[in-house]
């Protein structure tokens, strides 16, 4: 999945939440850190474990606990996990590694057939192979395609029309 729908859909997330949008950001750019994979030249590795995540998590938790930001500390872990939730929905991602051994593709569609007799088909799979961590050369990746800038915009453009809302009625 694209980067840009990684940042965007936690960010909503968080901003919906109630956390207001200046904190929410840097929170949101969390979600993408499970790609810096990439610079090592291997996608969907370990950084896509959500075991992995908990583990390295944990002692971020326990200071955020000290520092007294649990809240945030909480959703910073949430908002890394997220990216292994929407990559599982993409394509094979190793989600328990190295606890199981194989990475997982959760496949979900209904489809709908309109003729005379309208009908519904529901599609849930689980699909499965060996976790396979293999460097690359080169990547071709997309950072956003059209359909992920435009669910973006969908997300982002009420939250800036309240802000500028706000702003335009602090200066009248």
């Amino acid at each position: 999945m694209e980067p840009l729908i990684h940042l965007v859909v936690p960010f909503t997330a968080l901003t919906l939440s109630g956390l207001e949008w200046r904190k929410a950001l840097p929170v949101a750019l969390l979600a993408v850190l499970p790609d810096f994979d990439v610079f090592f030249h291997v996608h969907r590795s370990m950084s896509h474990s959500l075991v992995v995540i908990s583990v390295v998590g944990l002692p971020i938790l326990v200071l955020a606990y000290r520092l007294e930001a649990l809240r945030v500390g909480w959703l910073g872990l949430l908002t890394v996990a997220s990216h292994v939730a929407l990559d599982v929905f993409d394509g094979y991602t190793p989600v328990l590694w190295p606890l199981y051994g194989n990475s997982m593709w959760i496949q979900a569609e209904l489809r709908a057939r309109i003729s005379s007799s309208p009908t519904l088909t529901p599609a849930l799979r689980l699909a499965m192979e060996p976790t396979r961590f293999i460097a690359f050369r080169s990547l071709d990746a997309p950072l956003f395609t059209g359909e992920g800038l435009i669910i973006s915009m969908v997300l982002v453009l009420p939250l800036l029309f309240k802000v500028f809302g706000e702003r335009r009625g602090a200066l009248a």
